[in-house]
C-alpha cells in the first residue's frame, strides 16, 4: 500500500469491514425500528455499520461518554455509518443529512479569538447549524454569530463547530416549497392546500430529525410539525401529479 494516506488506509480498512458485517451479526450495530439504527464502537475500536444511506443520515442521541463528532468519530461511507474512539450512538435513516462521499454536510470550525470578528468560507447554500460550542462566551445567532452567502462569521469570542446542511432532493420537480418551523420543540401548523395531493420532505434544516407520522405530518389544511422538526416540503397538486 505504499503511497497511501492514513485517512485512505482507515477508509479502506471500514469497506473491509463493511464485507464482514453483511456475513456476521454483531451487536455493534443493529435496527430499532422506525429507521433507526444503533452504531457503537467498542474498545475504541473502528467499526462500520453496513446500512443504506442514500437517504441521509442524522445522529439522533449519543450513548457514550467519549463524543460523537461527525467527521472526526462518526460519519457516512457508501456502505453505511461508521463509527470509533468509543462514539455510540443511534441514527436515523432517510430523513437528510449526511449521505456519504461528497455529498454530506460538513463541518467548519470558526474562531473569533481576542473578540475579533472573523470570515470562514464555506457552502452555506443548503443552510448552516451551530453543532458545538468551544468558547465560554456564548454563541448567539445574529449577535456574535452568522452567515452569508461566502460562510460563516463570528465576532465577541464565539469560537464553535458549525454544519454545512446538505440538500438531499436535488431540486423540487412540480410542486410548491413550504417551510414550516417548530421552535422551541412546540407543535406548529402551516396552512397549506395538502388535499388530493402530495407532500415529501424535500430539506431538513433543524438538528432534531424530521420523522414523518412522528415529528411531521399532513391533514386537510396543510402541514404540521413538533419536537423542533424545521423543514422545507414539497406540495405537488392534482395537476402537479397528473402532468407528471
Amino acid at each position: 500500500m505504499h503511497g497511501w494516506s492514513p485517512s485512505t488506509c482507515f477508509f479502506a480498512l471500514l469497506v473491509l469491514l463493511a464485507a464482514a458485517e453483511a456475513r456476521a451479526q454483531d451487536t455493534g450495530g443493529r435496527f430499532l425500528g422506525d429507521r433507526v439504527v444503533r452504531c457503537e464502537s467498542k474498545g475504541g475500536q473502528a467499526h462500520l455499520c453496513p446500512v443504506d444511506v442514500r437517504g441521509g443520515v442524522r445522529m439522533l442521541r449519543t450513548l457514550s461518554k467519549s463524543e460523537c463528532d461527525e467527521g472526526r468519530t462518526w460519519g457516512v461511507l457508501g456502505a453505511g455509518i461508521w463509527v470509533r474512539d468509543g462514539c455510540r450512538a443511534e441514527f436515523v435513516l432517510g430523513y437528510g443529512g449526511s449521505v456519504g462521499t461528497a455529498y454530506g454536510s460538513r463541518t467548519v470550525r470558526c474562531e473569533s479569538r481576542g473578540s475579533r470578528w472573523e470570515h470562514c468560507d464555506s457552502d452555506t447554500s443548503a443552510g448552516v447549524e451551530l453543532v458545538r460550542q468551544l468558547s465560554k462566551n456564548p454563541c448567539i445567532k445574529g449577535d456574535n454569530w452568522g452567515a452569508d452567502n461566502r460562510g460563516v462569521w463570528v465576532s465577541g469570542g464565539c469560537r464553535a463547530e458549525f454544519r454545512m446542511m446538505a440538500i438531499v432532493a436535488a431540486e423540487p420537480s412540480e410542486g410548491k416549497i413550504v417551510r414550516c418551523d417548530s421552535t422551541d420543540k412546540l407543535p406548529r401548523h402551516c396552512p397549506a392546500v395538502t388535499e388530493g395531493g402530495a407532500v415529501r420532505l424535500f430539506r431538513q434544516l433543524s438538528r432534531a430529525a424530521c420523522i414523518e407520522g412522528r415529528s411531521w405530518g399532513v391533514d386537510k389544511n396543510g402541514i404540521w410539525v413538533e419536537d423542533g422538526c424545521r423543514a422545507e416540503f414539497e406540495v405537488r397538486h392534482k395537476e402537479d401529479l397528473s402532468g407528471g
